[in-house]
């Protein structure tokens, strides 16, 4: 019986490559057209020239690769479509780049087409290599592909009374919901009414309008104190590149 073969492309991001064996690598794409993809890249120590160096990180990448019933999908080929090496110059960008990659792969870990989380990706990863502040690119990642995720959070207005607009808020980790400074209760993250109008913008659906929001300095920095926390409440564990939710450096 003939084996049963497929062919696949995508546009795609490489998100963590590990060695297997003496030649060849084990990578981890992001991609537009499957979520995460896992092949094995053969010879892809032995010989550059097959891949052309394309087989690295900030790189917006055209793949390739086969899939057969019970082995691990061949890559086939790579080539470079944009280059945002200009990351690699400063720390902080490479560190918030790794981040989104991370980021993504953790949101959306099912196999399937994710047009949209790929946009927001992209959009991130061009923003760093532009050079806007990498703190706000993160929180910017993170409210989208929270958004588009389907983890919300509902902020439309405060869970107990139900207004929409007040001079402050808490937002409650655990419930992912927002009371505002009328109504009693314990617990929460401060927000001021600039904050959640912020994080409401967050959640376009759109990356182009996402990445039309400015946040300022002082609405950044209390969504550093709510939004990773968030995240990694609703992920059930830490992401790794940035290190402690509630440590995040300033931009």
């Amino acid at each position: 019986m003939a084996v049963r073969r497929s062919f696949r492309s995508s546009r795609a991001f490489l998100v963590r490559a590990a060695s297997m064996g003496e030649t060849d690598r084990r990578l981890t794409f992001f991609t537009e057209a499957a979520g995460a993809v896992t092949v094995v890249a053969k010879a892809a120590h032995r010989s550059r020239k097959r891949f052309g160096g394309a087989l690295q990180k900030y790189f917006l990448l055209d793949v390739a690769w086969t899939e057969e019933p019970g082995r691990m999908p061949i890559l086939t080929s790579a080539s470079i479509l944009e280059s945002f090496w200009d990351i690699v110059a400063n720390w902080e960008r490479v560190r918030y780049a790794d981040y989104l990659l991370e980021l993504v792969s953790a949101v959306f870990p099912q196999a399937g087409p994710k047009p949209k989380a790929f946009a927001f990706l992209l959009a991130g990863i061009r923003s760093l290599s532009r050079g806007e502040s990498p703190a706000s690119v993160g929180r910017k990642a993170e409210a989208a592909f929270l958004a588009s995720g389907g983890w919300g959070p509902d902020l439309s207005a405060c869970r107990r009374c139900g207004r929409s607009e007040n001079r402050s808020f808490r937002f409650v980790v655990p419930e992912g919901r927002l009371y505002c400074e009328a109504c009693p209760g314990e617990g929460g993250t401060p927000l001021s009414l600039g904050a959640v109008r912020t994080w409401r913008a967050l959640q376009a659906p759109s990356s182009s309008a996402v990445g039309r929001v400015r946040i300022p300095e002082s609405v950044l920095e209390e969504l550093q104190q709510v939004i990773p926390k968030y995240l990694e409440w609703n992920l059930g564990k830490p992401l790794r590149s940035l290190g402690d939710a509630s440590t995040l450096r300033k931009p």
